[in-house]
């Protein structure tokens, strides 16, 4: 439920701390009325609850509408505005201090180091300049006689924007060794899914080779298993050509594998496929590899084995997510001669694969005869 507001583990570390100074500043500013109003001080009172429902707008255009920009200006706006109104309705108690911390604390945080310096140095020269103002316009105010409490706030200001300087160096100097050792390691990656694609691709060209000097029942198993690694190698190539090396979208590996099945069998005239997927599911590559096994066995027996005399043969696939779990269904409109009894008992190679696929991924199917064949498979993506 929590992740569901703060979904942290898809974030870096910028927008983690941007989500945590919405958090930390609707807290302590809902937390600032309940003083104000013992203290009598409704003037303090208005401009807390005030920051306190800007923050949750601010927090509602971050994560909602995803206005990153909008929502950095308006926690900046929220360190200078309270921390003015505040210094001027309460005359510069020591409370405020703590408002004068944010300033830096944000500004290094969610800003690049010259930005940071920037908005510091128009903030306090605006403190400055109110000071100032305080005094020209009514020169026995204890705003500006309240030394202690104005040296307090220029030592916290000092110490704070030193560490929101050194942190902010630190964390960009460890940011672009990890952003170099990322970068390397993509490339290693990406070579690696390479060699992987061009070593199938090779085993599988000589497969066809051969198959083209078999008779016909031996060419078809030949095929079958240059089918196979066909599959494996279509994950591989899709890691190497996308950016993203920990998914891939189950549409367009099923549009790629469609095209070379009916290639390799010189089917397309005779069968069809007909989709209903959702185009956003993906998958990361060992569980990708299992399906891909599966969905070509299927897609294989049927365009071997599945006759119509009637109609052209047509497969259906979708893939849905119902609740916690992937519902995989395929089913063609073939003629089956077999009993469900006797499909039950097969020992075929494409059953056992299918069989052991669903093994590996922890999945549950159900099969049966209707017109055709039919299967359904129910796995969850841990």
């Amino acid at each position: 439920m929590f992740y569901k507001f703060f979904p942290y583990k898809d974030m870096e570390h910028t927008m983690i701390l941007l989500y945590g100074f919405h958090f930390s500043f609707a807290l302590v500013f809902s937390l600032s009325v309940i003083p104000d109003y013992f203290m009598h001080s409704p003037l303090s009172m208005i401009i807390d609850m005030s920051a306190a429902l800007l923050t949750l707008t601010s927090y509602y255009l971050l994560h909602y509408k995803k206005m990153l920009f909008t929502a950095k200006a308006i926690i900046t706006i929220l360190t200078i505005v309270p921390l003015f109104s505040l210094i001027y309705v309460n005359h510069s108690s020591n409370f405020d201090i703590v408002y004068v911390i944010l300033l830096p604390l944000v500004s290094f945080y969610l800003y690049s180091l010259k930005e940071a310096i920037l908005i510091n140095l128009i903030i306090y020269s605006l403190i400055i300049s109110l000071f100032y103002y305080i005094k020209i316009i009514d020169p026995n105010d204890i705003i500006v006689h309240n030394g202690y409490a104005l040296m307090n706030i220029t030592l916290a200001t000092i110490l704070v924007m030193f560490f929101g300087l050194f942190y902010h160096l630190g964390i960009e100097s460890s940011l672009l060794k990890l952003q170099k050792s990322n970068e390397q390691k993509d490339m290693l990656l990406k070579e690696v899914h390479h060699r992987v694609k061009n070593n199938l691709n090779i085993t599988a060209s000589m497969l066809g080779l051969q198959a083209m000097q078999e008779e016909d029942i031996i060419k078809g198993h030949i095929l079958k298993s240059k089918s196979r690694i066909d599959a494996i190698a279509t994950v591989h190539e899709m890691l190497y050509k996308h950016d993203n090396f920990k998914e891939i979208n189950f549409y367009d590996y099923l549009m790629r594998l469609e095209t070379l099945l009916f290639s390799m069998y010189d089917e397309k005239e005779r069968y069809s496929i007909e989709q209903k997927i959702d185009k956003t599911i993906s998958f990361e590559l060992n569980l990708m590899v299992q399906l891909g096994l599966i969905v070509n066995e299927m897609i294989t027996n049927s365009i071997k084995h599945a006759k119509n005399e009637k109609n052209k043969i047509t497969i259906n696939i979708s893939l849905e997510k119902e609740l916690h779990e992937f519902v995989l269904k395929y089913s063609d409109n073939g003629d089956v001669e077999m009993s469900e009894e006797a499909f039950k008992r097969s020992k075929g190679l494409g059953v056992k694969l299918i069989n052991l696929s669903i093994k590996q991924i922890n999945g549950k199917m159900k099969h049966y005869i209707d017109n055709g064949l039919y299967y359904e498979v129910r796995f969850t993506n841990a």
